[in-house]
């Protein structure tokens, strides 16, 4: 048994994947109980047509029964009633029996001698006119017809009695007849709305499969074509119900895959081209600040021993000071672009946030001496390590700490606060300063931007640079109120195991 119903479950499975069997299926069992219905409808009311066109003459065929009956009697010859019955029974092949019951209820002379001296009926008197009724004993393959055998003038008054009835005509009759035909005509039904159901499953199955099933499978095969990447294939065949509103929905979105395909590859082709343009101008630019690199220092050189030679002139001084100025500010750009171009790799390994962030500060008051701006630390007192390089982290929060002091022109507020949130650590670094003009915000990491007389405009795009390496974000978000927070966000350390080293090189 549930092996059974095993196998009766994935048949059903099977069945309910086909869109053809979930139309059909319902659709014969529709069809099927309508012609079932429309088959025993028309059978019971043909059947009972038949019966009662049947009982009629059998009824007309009792009177006339007891018409012979009363002749018999009237002409005083009652030992002829035997053969007058023979005769009767002789004439109809549906006849039963046939009895004589006296006004007493018993039956007087039968056919059939077992019922001589039975009172089938009982009480009579209900009979007042041609009756038809189902057999005594409740034989559904027989009915009885009673017919009163009224009696005459002249004996209904006899002794002084008066006596409506001589008796009763008792017909038997068999429904073989009707049973017969109601049979006939149930095959007959039954094979017409057989060879109809099968002609209407045919057709629903030849509509289905032309309407539905052909039309899905060819819109199937598209989505293949066009999932194996031919997206110049078209499913729209021009028809007008939801099939076809559904191909052209689906032809629209590959056109729309197809115009943003065009524009991903035009847009890569771009970056192609300006990435091998930048890698050739950072070739270039290497090998320039390493043939500038080495002049510029005997430069530095020539220029302090002239500082020195001319320490007694200050006009010549104050004219040789600027130029070491700009020879160590071409120096810096020098060393930016070559951490621009060529940068070290990070060796990632579990790091105090906090620890350096005070670095970092104890740096900026050691560069910003003499300004006035008010350092805050605001660390997270149980804040987790992160896997950083402590070193290239250190840069890049000197860098945006730097970055704000001079934006503050070296007088204001400098916050910095570390926290987690997410499962992973934040360092915030606020400024009180005037904030990022909005024309420029869009600018602030890209590489060689500056708003600063005196800047490269390398720094935040190296600091953007090493914290993705980190696997970090780095941004900033300028408050209504003014000044601006950048955040950097580092990931968290994972705990050191026994085949996991607390220190990665990337």
């Amino acid at each position: 048994m549930p092996a059974l119903m095993r196998h009766v479950g994935d048949v059903w499975r099977r069945l309910d994947r086909s869109v053809r069997a979930r139309i059909l299926l319902p659709t014969a069992l529709l069809f099927a109980t309508t012609l079932a219905l429309m088959v025993m409808s028309a059978v019971e009311f043909y059947a009972s047509d038949m019966e009662r066109g049947l009982q009629e003459k059998s009824e007309i065929f009792a009177g006339m029964v007891v018409n012979g009956v009363n002749d018999t009697m009237l002409h005083g010859t009652p030992e002829q009633l035997p053969d007058v019955l023979a005769l009767v029974m002789a004439h109809r092949t549906d006849i039963e029996s046939i009895s004589l019951i006296r006004p007493t209820g018993e039956v007087h002379s039968s056919s059939r001698r077992e019922l001589v001296g039975t009172r089938p009926w009982g009480n009579l008197g209900r009979f007042g006119s041609p009756t038809v009724v189902n057999a005594p004993g409740g034989n559904p393959a027989q009915y009885a017809v009673l017919q009163p055998i009224p009696n005459s003038a002249a004996c209904a008054s006899c002794h002084g009695t008066a006596q409506r009835y001589n008796g009763w005509l008792d017909l038997r009759f068999n429904r073989k007849a009707i049973i017969t035909q109601q049979t006939r005509l149930t095959h007959t039904l039954v094979t017409s709305a057989a060879v109809a159901f099968v002609c209407l499953m045919v057709i629903a199955w030849w509509l289905v499969g032309r309407e539905a099933v052909a039309p899905l499978k060819r819109l199937v095969a598209s989505m293949k074509r066009a999932e194996s990447g031919d997206l110049s294939v078209t499913a729209d065949e021009g028809r007008a119900d939801e099939l076809g509103v559904a191909a052209r929905g689906f032809d629209a979105m590959l056109a729309a895959l197809r115009r943003s395909q065009n524009e991903l590859e035009a847009f890569y082709r771009e970056r192609m081209v300006r990435a091998d343009r930048f890698a050739a101008v950072g070739e270039l630019a290497t090998g320039l600040a390493h043939e500038i690199k080495n002049p510029l220092a005997g430069l530095s050189g020539a220029l302090e021993l002239l500082a020195e030679d001319l320490a007694s002139s200050p006009r010549q001084a104050e004219v040789v000071t600027e130029m070491r100025h700009q020879v160590a500010r071409l120096g810096n750009t020098m060393e930016s672009l070559l951490s621009f171009a060529r940068p070290p790799k990070a060796r990632l390994r579990t790091t105090d946030v906090n620890a350096t962030l005070e670095k970092v500060l104890f740096l900026v008051r050691q560069q910003r001496r003499g300004a006035s701006v008010a350092l805050t630390l605001e660390l997270g007192q149980t804040l987790p390590p992160v896997l950083a390089d402590p070193n290239q982290l250190e840069q890049v929060l000197l860098n945006i700490c730097l970055n704000a002091c001079q934006a503050m022109d070296g007088k204001g507020k400098l916050v910095l606060r570390t926290f987690e949130i997410d499962g992973r650590v934040t360092v915030e670094i606020e400024d009180d300063g005037p904030g990022i003009p909005a024309e420029v915000r869009q600018h602030m990491f890209k590489p060689f931007f500056t708003t600063k007389r005196e800047g490269n405009g390398l720094g935040l795009a190296i600091s953007a640079r090493i914290v993705a390496e980190h696997g970090g974000h780095i941004g900033y978000r300028c408050p209504p109120a003014g000044g601006t927070i950048f955040a950097v966000t580092l990931q968290r350390a994972l705990p050191a195991g026994p085949d996991r080293s607390p220190e990665h090189a990337t």
